[in-house]
């Protein structure tokens, strides 16, 4: 009896309890949801209600700002609340001159932190071009969109000063003072505060170490290629070219007389590949005469027309380094020609190289043969100096 009594009383203490907490949580439902209703918030605007329309409007206003501009959501809405969710463009530039003046004490703080990755550049219009290297702390940062971005911006400023800088033909290049007050063409900024901005936005330290500009020529073309290849269109020049950017990168300059069958572009194209490839260090000069290597056949093993012909076109009794042209027949003997092509890793002279996609010729040999002469070529591998040669 006393047991049963005694399990009421503790029922009985359960269900008050249950009772209270149930009590709690509907007003705490309650202010929550009047809280969500009519949030309070801080900013020009002083301390006002929102409703939930506008409280839409104010995410879809934080959301696009974060997408235009890369910086994070706690600066985005501090912008927001600065300025409205109908003024983007002020809450843009506010954002920026914020960057530029974060950056520029973060900066100073990272000064000293080694920067031993990014990305080397490329950049090609008409009968100029850009290179330069970029560097960050991490590879990280190096993939990153905004990373990238200044990479653009950087080689963009370097090759529009085509017209401030006294140049000649070939390499130029430009001193650190330079670089940093040259502007960008796509958004007037300096490099100087390009650079401050991304290193506000980024958080690590980031030093330019190469800014080549090549002038050529007005009846040179010139080509570009980077890899691994990653690509940003050239707005600037209006599509006639593209930012091209990786580890290595390559810049080659063409004189042709005709365009022939085989387009000027892609011949450029297929020869920056080849020297970055092929780890080309200088022009060099065009290669000797074939060597020739004769090969005498037995008397007593005359061949038949038919038996030759087979000869010649079985491709298992030639070796697939070697191409094979035939010179005479006699009834005796038979002088076959081989001409060498294998690819010699250690040879760096571009002409004396045998071309990478083409092992038979050599890279004299297979532009020439489509009409066309190297003037000079740059390579630019993250990290190292740069290699030139050409009419130095």
């Amino acid at each position: 009896m006393i047991a049963a009594s005694s399990r009421a009383v503790r029922f009985l203490a359960l269900s008050q309890h249950i009772t209270r907490f149930a009590s709690s949580a509907a007003a705490a439902s309650a202010t929550s949801s009047a809280t969500k209703e009519y949030p309070q918030t801080k900013g020009r605007f002083g301390r006002s209600s929102l409703t939930q329309q506008s409280l839409k409007v104010f995410f879809e206003a934080l959301k696009e700002l974060r997408k235009r501009t890369g910086y994070s959501y706690v600066n985005c809405r501090k912008a927001l609340l600065e300025f409205g969710p109908d003024r983007l463009d002020a809450a843009i530039k506010w954002l920026q001159e914020r960057a530029i003046k974060e950056g520029w004490e973060k900066a100073a703080k990272l000064g000293d932190r080694p920067t031993k990755h990014g990305l080397v550049s490329v950049l090609v219009r008409g009968s100029n071009a850009a290179i330069v290297e970029v560097n960050c702390e991490t590879d990280f940062v190096a993939r990153n969109e905004s990373f990238k971005q200044l990479v653009e911006d950087v080689a963009d400023a370097v090759l529009s000063s085509v017209g401030q800088i006294k140049t000649q033909d070939g390499a130029f290049s430009i001193c650190d003072a330079e670089i940093a007050d040259l502007r960008s063409t796509r958004n007037d900024k300096s490099v100087k505060d390009l650079i401050s901005e991304a290193v506000g936005k980024l958080g690590e330290n980031i030093t330019i170490s190469k800014a080549q500009l090549l002038a050529a020529q007005p009846d040179v073309q010139l080509f570009g290629y980077a890899h691994p290849r990653g690509f940003i269109p050239d707005y600037i020049g209006k599509g006639s070219g593209m930012t091209s950017m990786g580890r290595y990168a390559s810049v080659i300059g063409l004189r042709r007389l005709s365009e022939g069958q085989f387009a000027t572009k892609n011949l450029g194209e297929q020869l920056c590949q080849h020297i970055v490839g092929m780890r080309t260090k200088t022009l060099g000069t065009p290669p000797t005469t074939k060597e020739e290597v004769k090969i005498p056949v037995s008397e007593d093993k005359k061949l038949e027309e038919d038996e030759l012909n087979a000869f010649c076109d079985d491709e298992v009794n030639i070796p697939v380094y070697a191409y094979e042209s035939y010179i005479s027949i006699t009834p005796y003997c038979l002088f076959t020609l081989f001409e060498v092509t294998h690819i010699d890793e250690n040879e760096t002279q571009l002409l004396r190289q045998s071309f990478m996609l083409n092992p038979s010729q050599t890279v004299y040999e297979y532009v020439t043969g489509h009409g066309a002469n190297i003037v000079d070529f740059y390579r630019v591998e993250l990290g190292e100096n740069c290699s030139a040669q050409g009419s130095k």
